[in-house]
């Protein structure tokens, strides 16, 4: 510990250094009297021997570093050790499905099954969700889990993105639990539950969203009759070990409607979205082409573009969900033309 007074005539300044704790008391010259120079050469002594003491700051940077890149574990398992000497430094690890579901779901056992009551790593039910309303085990219950019902995408820094598939669905959609774990040396962690529902070819990502990693599902749909393909972005915020859904939006879609401006003719409206991220949210640029369908009627000026509408909109995060700074482009303009 390091004690330093200064005394002037009628007023003192005390500083005291204990560790990363730090008291400055100065007092107020106009009540002293004290000349702005003294105070000034104090306060240059001061910093003077302030300028040994910086590690504990370095440490307190480190530490935010690390936490900026690695969100905080809810659930965490142990894992065998490796066995390979060839792989014994290795620190990423991959785990097949039996031991990620065995990470994500502590009950499961390829013997027993999961079952509709199952419960995962954070206390809650598996299936005890609005979004997986309707779906059927197709082979029964209890479900032997095959290694094909789980989708695995890789993220950067070692991080999964799990999908157990489960639950098959009417519309052909299929559904059940994701989490956002990591394999790192003798642990298997798990940062967030949720549940989802959609296309089996659907694709997991992670991004940086401030200090935050959310999950992105990205999803394709397509009308083979009106031969056009919907594609969206599900983005998930880990809270309280939840992934819960924040926003949905359309990255790319296509419509044909009768125009309004263009009697007889049909208007093509086509979305695209181009999406970043940044400290307090997402950004979305959004761009609809409107262009006169081609028609083989005589006289009539068709096949043409009519117009390009583009228009920037910020998802902001708050607390559990994304609120958007306007409505989408999409219902704006379409059927407008």
């Amino acid at each position: 510990m390091a004690l330093i007074t200064i005394v002037t005539s009628d007023n003192f300044s005390l500083f005291q250094g204990r560790g990363t704790n730090r008291f400055l008391m100065v007092g107020s010259n106009k009540r002293s009297g004290v000349s702005r120079s003294a105070t000034v050469e104090c306060g240059a002594l001061l910093l003077t021997l302030l300028s040994g003491c910086t590690e504990p700051f370095e440490n307190q940077k480190t530490q935010v570093e690390l936490r900026y890149v690695t969100p905080i574990s809810v659930c965490r398992s142990k894992l065998p050790p490796v066995g390979d000497e060839s792989r014994k430094g290795t620190v990423v690890r991959d785990l097949d499905p039996a031991q990620w579901l065995e990470t994500m779901v502590p009950g499961y056992n390829d013997e027993e099954g999961i079952t509709p009551t199952s419960l995962d790593c954070t206390g809650n039910y598996v299936f005890a969700n609005e979004s997986l309303r309707g779906g059927i085990s197709d082979r029964g219950w209890p479900r032997v889990v095959d290694p094909d019902d789980m989708t695995i995408n890789t993220g950067p820094n070692g991080m999964r993105i799990l999908w157990l598939r489960s639950l098959k669905f009417e519309n052909g959609e299929e559904g059940g639990p994701i989490a956002l774990a990591r394999a790192f040396g003798d642990n298997a962690e798990i940062y967030g539950v949720g549940s989802f529902r959609g296309p089996k070819a659907t694709r997991f990502q992670t991004a940086r969203v401030g200090n935050e990693t959310i999950v992105v599902a990205e999803t394709t749909e397509c009308d083979a009759e009106a031969e056009t393909c919907r594609k969206r972005a599900y983005f998930f915020l880990p809270r309280r070990g939840r992934l819960i859904e924040g926003a949905v939006v359309d990255t790319d879609r296509t419509a044909i409607v009768p125009s309004v401006s263009e009697r007889g003719l049909y208007a093509q409206y086509h979305l695209s979205t181009d999406i970043s991220y940044e400290k307090d949210g997402i950004v979305l640029l959004e761009q609809v082409h409107v262009r006169i369908m081609r028609t083989e009627i005589p006289d009539l000026d068709s096949d043409r573009s009519l117009r390009t509408v583009e228009f920037s909109r910020f998802l902001k995060v708050e607390r559990d969900t994304l609120f958007s700074s306007n409505e989408p482009l999409w219902e704006r303009v379409v059927g407008r033309d």
